[in-house]
């Protein structure tokens, strides 16, 4: 069953069409890769998706839901989650208060509920402080829950981003190349993490990726894109071995060799 569904997905930034006619679907419980050249469109789609931007043509459906002309925060609300490729951690708080900051979003008390301290808002205080505890916990976070965001290595600042988004509640997670700027080690964390989440959480996960081992190795099925267009789609291995694929990143490699 699928989860997301995007059909004849289209955007035009005055003259530019940043995306084409893209037509593409996540199946529950499934781990999906986005992948394609520099300037192919990937982040553009997750923009897309979540509200960002409003497309000039198609259709956007999460479990059968229309989300085009949503915003952000109203998407969110209904379980789609992103991160995004540069971190964006409240650098200067604590891991634990970025993720319990996070998970704020889940509170149903009112204002005055707030401004008054009544049982409503303590429940719900407790709900989310249990909540932030246990996701720290699951995460392996919890020994590192009182040092400063901007102080971590940069894999457990990856981390700490994909925790806050869980922190949401999501069921479909989307991620923003999350192996960016990691070492080879750390890439290797990250896969056996994406797949983790994944069980734990009973997580549908669509990702972009740049690390072409690392979108091989966690991705059940993937998406090539190329100049907005879907260029293919179809099993790692199928994308691996697909002629118009390896043309579209080697011509990529040899503009960065030039350029």
């Amino acid at each position: 069953m699928a989860v997301l569904e995007v059909r004849n997905l289209t955007i035009r930034f005055g003259g530019l069409v940043a995306v084409n006619n893209v037509t593409l679907h996540v199946d529950e419980g499934k781990i999906v890769g986005l992948i394609g050249p520099n300037g192919a469109g990937k982040t553009t789609i997750f923009n897309l998706v979540t509200g960002v931007y409003n497309p000039t043509r198609g259709e956007i459906h999460y479990r059968g839901r229309s989300l085009v002309g949503m915003k952000p925060h109203q998407v969110a609300s209904l379980g789609v989650v992103r991160t995004f490729q540069n971190i964006r951690l409240f650098k200067n708080l604590t891991v634990y208060e970025n993720v319990r900051t996070a998970a704020h979003m889940g509170a149903k008390y009112s204002l005055l509920d707030g401004l008054f301290h009544t049982p409503r808002y303590h429940m719900y205080e407790s709900e989310i402080s249990e909540w932030s505890e246990n996701l720290l916990r699951l995460l392996k976070l919890d020994a590192r829950r009182a040092d400063i965001a901007s102080s971590l290595p940069y894999g457990v600042q990856r981390r700490l981003e994909i925790a806050r988004a869980l922190a949401l509640r999501p069921s479909l997670l989307l991620l923003d190349e999350p192996a960016a700027g990691m070492n080879p080690q750390e890439c290797r964390e990250l896969i056996s993490f994406i797949r983790e989440i994944r069980d734990m959480f009973g997580l549908t996960i669509f990702l972009i990726e740049h690390h072409m081992d690392v979108a091989m190795s966690v991705s059940e099925r993937m998406y090539v894109l190329n100049f907005g267009e879907l260029l293919a789609e179809g099993t790692p291995s199928e994308i691996q071995n697909d002629r118009r694929v390896i043309e579209a990143y080697l011509g990529e490699e040899e503009r960065d060799a030039q350029g």
